[in-house]
C-alpha cells in the first residue's frame, strides 16, 4: 500500500497552489519516490506471467480508446450538479514553460515514464493485487488473484472511479480492467 499512498500524498503536493512554479520538479520527485517504493517492494508482489498477454494488449489499447472518447463527452457536467463535478487535471504545457528543447523532453519522458510504467504498476498492485482481494478477506494473501466477489468488485470499480476526474471513463475502464483479472488470474 506504500507506493499507493505515497502517490496520493505526492498528487495532492503536486496540484497545491504554492508549488505550481515547480510542477515538473515535484512531478519527477513522485514518480521517482513511487517508482522507487514500487520497485523496493517488488519481490512481494505476484511474478508476472504471459498468460493473458494477448488479451491484455488488445483490452488495454480499446481501453486508452475508449477512455478518451469517454473523456471528452465530458459527460459528468452534463449529468452531476455543479457541486459534485470533478475538478479537472493539473494542466501543464512543457512547450511553453521550458525554454530550452533538452528541458521540455527531459519531462516529457518523465511524464511519459509516470503515465505509462510507474502509475500503472502501482495502481494494479494496489488495486487488483491489494484491494479487490483484501475487501474478500483481511488476510488478502490468502485469496488467490482472480478470485471473483461481486462486493469486491463492485466496490473496487466504483472507488477507483471515484478518484479519477474522468468519472465515465474510470467506470468503464476500471469494470474492463477487473474483468480481465478475473478471466486470465493473472495481475
Amino acid at each position: 500500500m506504500l507506493p499507493f499512498a505515497a502517490f496520493l500524498v505526492l498528487t495532492g503536493i503536486e496540484g497545491w497552489q504554492p508549488l505550481a512554479e515547480m510542477y515538473p520538479l515535484v512531478y519527477t520527485v513522485k514518480i521517482a519516490v513511487v517508482g522507487g517504493l514500487w520497485w523496493y517492494f517488488r519481490k512481494r508482489y505476484p511474478l508476472p506471467r504471459a498468460d493473458g498477454l494477448l488479451l491484455g494488449f488488445i483490452v488495454g489499447v480499446a481501453g486508452v480508446v475508449v477512455w478518451i472518447f469517454l473523456s471528452e463527452l465530458q459527460l459528468e457536467k452534463a449529468l452531476l450538479p455543479e457541486w459534485l463535478t470533478p475538478g479537472r487535471r493539473t494542466a501543464f504545457d512543457p512547450f511553453t514553460q521550458f525554454a530550452s528543447p533538452a528541458g521540455r523532453w527531459a519531462f516529457i519522458a518523465v511524464r511519459i515514464a509516470g503515465l505509462a510504467v510507474v502509475v500503472p504498476l502501482m495502481e494494479e498492485v494496489f488495486w487488483r493485487g491489494f484491494l479487490l482481494r483484501w475487501i474478500i478477506k483481511e488476510e488478502f494473501e490468502t485469496v488467490p488473484i482472480g478470485t471473483f466477489s461481486r462486493g469486491s468488485f463492485a466496490l473496487v470499480t466504483l472507488t477507483f472511479m471515484a478518484v479519477h476526474p474522468e468519472l465515465l471513463a474510470a467506470l468503464v475502464w476500471g469494470a474492463a480492467i477487473n474483468g480481465l483479472l478475473y478471466r486470465t488470474r493473472n495481475l
